[in-house]
Formats: C-alpha cells, structure tokens, sequence
C-alpha cells in the first residue's frame, strides 16, 4: 500500500469506528430491556478493543453485524500501526489498492475473498 494512501485510508477508518461507537450506543439506549441498559454502561467504562467481547452475550443480528464490522475497522487500524495493513489475512499476499479504497478494512484480496465465500457455500 502506498504510504500516500495511508493517512487518508485511516481517517476513514477512525471516522467510520467513531460512527459506529455511535450507532452501537444509540441501538442500545433506543431498546428498553435492562440487559441492553447494562451492556450501554459497560461499553461507556471500557475501550472500544473490549467491545465485541462484552457485546457477544447479547448478539442481535443487527448487533452482531455492528460488532463484527467493529473488529473489521479495529484489525485495520491495528495492522496500520503494525506496519501489516494492506496484507492479505490468508495469503498475506497485498490486497488490491482498489478494493482497500471500496473498504478500508478489508481483510483478504480478492482471490482469498472468493475462496472464502466458496468454503463457506458447501
């Protein structure tokens, strides 16, 4: 990955994993079952590298989309700072520059990707 690409994929990124603190808390304080009220708390006392560890006992779908879309976000900017970002978690061969534009924090390239989808279909 270019290093002139970098800072602006991870204002994306920092942006995105803003919104989605965000939207978590928000789906939490708009549900009105006590459980979701406790989880709203715990996740304000903790950062958010704990948040899908609290939030899998309470897993929605829409939660859970949420949740894993944060560890997404979470793994790329953690790989950024690693010197890792732009490595294909399987192959560790680097994912195409456009499809890291189309998703900061995509995690495989686009071979790795179809062959996931594949596995996961049989």
């Amino acid at each position: 990955m270019p290093q002139s690409l970098t800072p602006l994929l991870r204002s994306r990124l920092l942006s995105e994993l803003e919104l989605l603190q965000q939207d978590i808390l928000h789906y939490l304080a708009a549900d009105h079952v006590a459980e979701y009220q406790q989880l709203h708390q715990q996740l304000q006392k903790h950062p958010t590298t704990h948040w899908p560890d609290l939030m899998k006992k309470w897993q929605t779908p829409e939660l859970q989309e949420k949740s894993q879309r944060l560890e997404l976000v979470q793994a790329a900017l953690s790989q950024m700072d690693m010197g890792l970002y732009g490595l294909c978690s399987d192959c560790e061969c680097r994912i195409e520059r456009q499809l890291l534009m189309n998703d900061p924090a995509r995690q495989r390239c686009a071979a790795c990707e179809t062959l996931y989808h594949e596995q996961l279909a049989e």
